[in-house]
């Protein structure tokens, strides 16, 4: 007997789709990076969605440490002494932007490291003058355009990915496992405009990940696209491991390159008290 698909289930699945673009193009029209999750959440209500693989717990850790690190910053530096974007996912903590000597670039760098809930910092600080508005500007549309095509692309966890974008190079942060990393990282260097891709992920194996899509289902409820442009090159930052744990709450040791130096991870399940604003040295 031929199995026929109800036209009933092509329909939803067609809406979901649907659903899931037109969140992302909301995206790219506010360009405001942050409500990204609540803005697919609310058009894809009732559609089946990838759900964020950190446990409710660490993303409150995750947004008080990116909040803590921000307004010590700029307390700390002028804008023409530094200009500091920090991406923090899964405790792993991504510094971008400009510093105006290599002194305060390490004075930012020991400041982040001695934070008890950073597990992992990548310090991309570039010791130059900071970009015009224009440029700001572009990297604003890109990290849009970026999550709009992951959001809408098969096989590609985009509730479990950050993006972030400095002078046309592309970072991408999350949990995903090797194959998963692949396809986001595809997907970002073919889009126009993108000179480069960075990696910063954690990766997981297929038994972890189901095991973390399971945990993020119950515990946070569950709620193709087509690249344009000449493929941007892929680097992956050292001290991103694949298949690197992210069932252990053990401190990484950090090593002085900027990367950790032993497999490093992972979700917390219960908030961690975050420390008040400290001096830099």
């Amino acid at each position: 007997m031929t199995n026929v698909i109800p036209q009933t289930t092509t329909s939803l699945a067609r809406a979901a789709r649907t659903a899931v673009t037109v969140a992302a193009l909301v995206v790219s029209a506010t360009q405001l990076a942050g409500c990204f999750p609540v803005l697919a959440g609310a058009v894809g209500t009732g559609v089946v969605m990838a759900t964020d693989r950190r446990p409710t717990g660490t993303q409150t850790i995750d947004r008080g440490l990116q909040l803590e690190i921000e307004s010590t910053l700029s307390t700390r530096y002028s804008s023409s002494q530094a200009r500091v974007n920090t991406s923090v996912f899964n405790r792993k903590v991504l510094l971008t932007g400009e510093a105006a000597n290599a002194q305060i670039k390490q004075q930012i760098e020991q400041y982040v490291r001695g934070l008890p809930n950073a597990r992992e910092v990548v310090n991309e600080l570039e010791i130059t003058t900071s970009p015009g508005f224009m440029t700001r500007s572009n990297d604003t549309y890109l990290t849009s355009k970026v999550k709009t095509l992951l959001v809408t692309a098969d096989g590609v966890p985009a509730n479990s990915i950050k993006v972030t974008t400095e002078k046309g190079v592309v970072y991408l942060m999350g949990v995903l496992t090797t194959g998963e990393g692949d396809k986001a990282t595809d997907v970002a260097r073919n889009a126009s405009g993108v000179q480069k891709v960075v990696k910063v992920f954690d990766y997981v194996s297929e038994a972890e990940r189901a095991r973390l899509d399971q945990a993020s289902s119950s515990q946070n409820g569950n709620t193709g696209s087509e690249a344009v442009g000449t493929p941007a090159p892929v680097q992956t930052v050292p001290g991103s491991q694949p298949n690197a744990p992210v069932t252990s709450d053990a401190p990484a040791s950090m090593g002085s390159s900027g990367a950790t130096t032993s497999p490093v991870a992972a979700p917390v399940t219960s908030p961690v008290a975050l420390p008040p604003g400290r001096n830099l040295p």
